[in-house]
């Protein structure tokens, strides 16, 4: 009778030879095994409340939308704020929805067949088929739960280990170990009473010398530069004004959201559906709230004493003059995630997560600084100098981002 394993440290899950969706039954010919019913009643009670309270604030929030009232650039700047804030929610609607049709419909069988365990998870018609291959399972245990109530089978495979259907009584749980013990293969099958060998000492390795700082690709450096130094043509040249920097550089903070979208769909693949629609609406309505100060701080101010035009008539204006700086900073963002992300594969280290959070500490830093240097530029009697300045410290801390996204 096989001993139940002490509680040991929890290891990844495992990784199966084999991942595949079906519609059919295909346990024809196979030896079932019997596996405990999971009661998730009560779970999916919950999760069903959640959904449904998540659901009538999405409904009622999305009915008081009203785009006809958005005449002003402050009015749409509200209006885009509530739009994304409603993508957002929808993702937290959609995930509770699909987990209460999970807990609701969720079936758990196995089967034994061809020197394979094969795990049959299924919601309604649809089954998710996962394969092990039975000369590669390892250390067939069965552990006791935490309520001391039963145990759990499990197994290792791979780097990491798997539990093999719901908490059952000892008895159950013997049963199935010996089927499982009973089809391995005969020379994978360790005696029940062999004792476990000690483990070696793993060697002793030396910590690793401290890396040298990464060198910035200098074709990437030159593209970042290049494309700061049309907003410096524009002051100097062309005239252009506090205001019109800040929305420009606001500008690029969009710019740097939408090929953040981009890394998430190269790293995520159909995870970044999800991911990606959540992050839009959340940076989204940061954006919205950002515009909106920038332009009530910066921007209005300059019409206060003549009629506030139309958000179409206002945008224009505003936009119009600051397309060939645009187009640079959208084309310098494109050659960086061209050379760095894709060329140079930092894809491989890349997260979700960390993607995720990378835009917010570049924007942060970016606007605090312009945004303090713009009310040094407002402050002086001769701005131009002072706007200068202001390019230039974003350029400086342009290059601190990019060095610290490098490094990541």
């Amino acid at each position: 009778m096989p001993e139940a394993s002490p509680g040991l440290p929890r290891k990844p899950l495992a990784q199966p030879e084999r991942t595949r969706f079906t519609l059919s039954d295909e346990a024809a010919g196979a030896t079932r095994l019997e596996l405990p019913r999971r009661n998730m009643a009560a779970a999916a009670v919950v999760a069903a409340a959640m959904f449904a309270l998540f659901a009538g604030i999405l409904v009622s929030q999305i009915s008081r939308l009203d785009l006809h009232a958005a005449r002003s650039v402050s009015a749409l700047t509200g209006f885009l704020f509530e739009l994304f804030w409603i993508l957002g929610w929808s993702v937290g609607v959609v995930f509770l929805g699909a987990l209460t049709v999970l807990l609701g419909f969720y079936r758990e069988s196995a089967r034994l067949a061809g020197g394979r365990l094969i795990a049959e998870s299924r919601i309604g018609p649809l089954r998710m088929i996962t394969e092990y291959d039975l000369a590669r399972v390892r250390k067939l245990r069965f552990e006791p739960n935490k309520s001391g109530k039963g145990v759990r089978v499990r197994f290792d495979y791979g780097e990491g280990s798997r539990g093999l259907g719901d908490t059952m009584p000892e008895p159950d749980a013997e049963r199935l170990v010996a089927a499982l013990r009973g089809a391995m293969p005969a020379a994978m099958v360790p005696p029940p009473a062999e004792a476990a060998a000690p483990p070696e000492p793993a060697p002793k390795i030396d910590p690793p010398a401290a890396a040298a700082p990464r060198r910035l690709p200098l074709a990437s450096v030159l593209a970042l530069v290049a494309a700061n130094l049309v907003p410096l043509a524009g002051v100097l040249l062309w005239g252009w004004k506090l205001h019109e920097v800040l929305v420009l550089f606001w500008a690029e903070s969009a710019v740097i959201g939408f090929y953040t979208l981009l890394k998430m769909a190269v790293v995520g693949r159909w995870l970044a559906i999800f991911a990606g629609v959540f992050f839009a609406g959340h940076f989204g309505g940061f954006m919205s709230i950002h515009f909106f100060f920038i332009y009530e701080m910066f921007v209005r101010p300059l019409d206060a004493s003549a009629r506030e035009p139309g958000a179409y008539e206002a945008l224009t204006r505003l936009f119009t003059p600051l397309w060939p700086a645009l187009l640079a900073l959208f084309l310098s963002h494109g050659f960086s995630f061209g050379l760095n992300f894709l060329a140079r594969r930092e894809y491989r280290s890349a997260t979700i997560a960390s993607l995720m959070v990378a835009p917010y500490r570049r924007v942060t830093l970016m606007q605090v600084s312009l945004i303090f240097g713009g009310w040094l530029v407002m402050a002086l009697n001769n701005p131009l100098p002072a706007l200068a300045l202001l390019i230039a410290l974003k350029v400086v801390t342009d290059l601190y981002a990019h060095r610290g996204e490098r490094g990541r």
